[in-house]
């Protein structure tokens, strides 16, 4: 089907159009969804004051249970009738709310990602939801929240293609950005072409490397005596008694330690297991393609994504790696672009950046040369900042560090307290030294390369032009010194180069300033 045809079948003459009734499911679990990170903090502090049992026993808790789904029932019927939408002179209209209406006027132009969602309850339909994302704040993302899948790829088609037409327009206005080859490419914008996918190992690594099990832990606090209580009971059904293994005066140190190493590695592998199986639920069969202008993400088990990218809006490409990253070999490869208000949003959700998980080197140096041609990530000679760095952060954290615990166990430990805070302190200055050693940055004609990190490396590229705003800063004493840090921003957030001479670090934004003004090219 060609584009004009597409175009011509989304368009509804105007009139405004009902959701398919599938949509009040998708209200309802949004509801729930919203009650419980309203009110996590009440229902943890109700969790842990009183048990489940007690809840139960009690003579509300039957109607106040039936009350809250009732609601929850009534608020997603409501939610479904009062939402309408219609497409109209290359414009999404959306009119929804119950209480609070909400009317969103949002044209085609101003469309920069398109997402497709199907959560897992839609997945025995051919419903999916539509979100258009501006790069705004929250309120100004549409969500069309329940219309069929080749609906949706029509408007999809029809949004890219005005979106492109208006930029290709936008080129010729300014003659020194456009040229006939680029214009043919927009053309072809809907040609698409696998240039990664992820297996299931690389997501079982990425799972391993990225262990988010922390913030289960951190949901499950009110429930850590009723857990440790119901682990306890399990450990003595098999027969061993923790209580007796730890008063009894013959067990040797050797075998103690041996049983919390144990206790350890179990919790750790327990801890493993949850991540990567999020891991795979949420990037299975992952495909990165490119088209001639747009980068398109799909993924997820039960519920699908598919997010596309413009290719002309990444700011900036970012490839991070923490220890475990670094000793595997692998990486976490960012395309970065306009930042979406103050939205604090999840790796795979978040409409300002698309990941590409746990790649190898090979992998990266192919995406960063796909996105920004001739760039030289890996390959270039960075340049340390000043060796002050450590030395500042050697005051700051390190004496600081030893003094406070050396004071505090004094009394109880005596001199022996020095057996502790010594490796800590030297643990902190092997760290520190770490992270100025990662420190550097380069510069060409076209890039500015910045590499940091700890035991990994995290490593950002982005062209000069792109560059909205320099900031050089000086402390006092860094003035004393001749020191200075950098600061650049960009549109989708800063990059900061610190303790740097004070001639480099003016040299180097006068040099991106200039490229900045004379190039004068569109940052979109």
């Amino acid at each position: 089907m060609n584009d004009v045809n597409a175009a011509e079948q989304c368009s509804d003459s105007g009139s405004w159009r009902r959701l398919s009734p599938i949509a009040i499911v998708y209200f309802i679990v949004s509801n729930i969804i919203q009650f419980v990170r309203q009110f996590i903090v009440v229902i943890s502090a109700l969790a842990y004051s009183a048990s489940t049992a007690e809840l139960q026993n009690t003579a509300y808790f039957v109607p106040v249970v039936s009350a809250l789904l009732l609601s929850t029932v009534v608020s997603g019927v409501l939610s479904y009738w009062f939402y309408q939408y219609r497409i109209r002179q290359q414009h999404v209209e959306i009119r929804s709310g119950v209480i609070k209406r909400r009317n969103i006027n949002l044209p085609f132009w101003r469309i920069q990602n398109v997402k497709i969602l199907r959560p897992f309850y839609y997945r025995i339909t051919d419903y999916v939801v539509m979100v258009l994302d501006t790069a705004g704040s929250a309120d100004e993302e549409a969500k069309i929240v329940a219309v069929s899948s080749g609906y949706a790829q029509r408007l999809k088609q029809q949004i890219l293609l005005t979106t492109s037409q208006s930029l290709q327009q936008d080129h010729c206005d300014r003659p020194g950005d456009s040229s006939p080859a680029e214009a043919g490419r927009e053309q072809a914008h809907f040609d698409e072409t696998v240039i990664n996918r992820r297996s299931v190992t690389d997501l079982i690594l990425h799972g391993l490397t990225n262990n988010r099990v922390w913030i289960i832990m951190g949901a499950l606090a009110p429930f850590y005596d009723d857990i440790a209580g119901g682990i306890y009971g399990y450990i003595d059904k098999l027969g061993l008694s923790l209580d007796a293994l730890v008063v009894d005066e013959h067990v040797a140190w050797w075998q103690l330690s041996l049983y919390v190493i144990t206790m350890m590695v179990l919790v750790l592998a327990m801890m493993a297991s949850v991540s990567v199986i999020g891991s795979i639920f949420t990037y299975y069969n992952f495909t990165l393609s490119r088209t001639a202008d747009r980068y398109i993400r799909r993924s997820g088990l039960f519920s699908q994504q598919e997010v596309s990218m413009r290719e002309s809006r990444v700011q900036k490409v970012a490839i991070k790696q923490d220890w475990l990253d670094y000793l595997l070999g692998r990486a976490n490869f960012f395309f970065e672009q306009n930042k979406t208000g103050d939205r604090q949003e999840q790796e795979l959700s978040a409409s300002n950046k698309m990941l590409v998980p746990s790649v190898t080197e090979s992998e990266a140096r192919f995406l960063a040369a796909d996105i920004m041609p001739g760039n030289a990530t890996y390959e270039a000679h960075y340049k340390p900042i000043s060796i002050r760095f450590v030395t500042r952060y050697f005051f700051l954290a390190v004496i600081p560090l030893f003094a406070s615990l050396t004071v505090a166990g004094f009394q109880r430990e005596g001199i022996a307290i020095l057996l502790v805070s010594i490796p800590v302190s030297l643990l902190l200055q092997a760290l520190i030294y770490c992270r100025w050693r990662r420190w550097g940055y380069h510069i060409d004609n076209r890039y500015l390369y910045v590499r940091k990190g700890i035991i990994g490396i995290d490593r950002y590229c982005f062209e000069l032009h792109k560059v909205q705003q320099v900031v050089v800063t000086q402390s006092v004493l860094m003035q004393r010194r001749s020191l200075a840090n950098v600061r650049f921003v960009l549109a989708s957030g800063d990059v900061s180069i610190p303790f740097l001479p004070q001639e480099d670090a003016y040299s180097l934004a006068n040099s991106v300033l200039l490229e900045v003004e004379t190039q004068r090219r569109s940052w979109m």
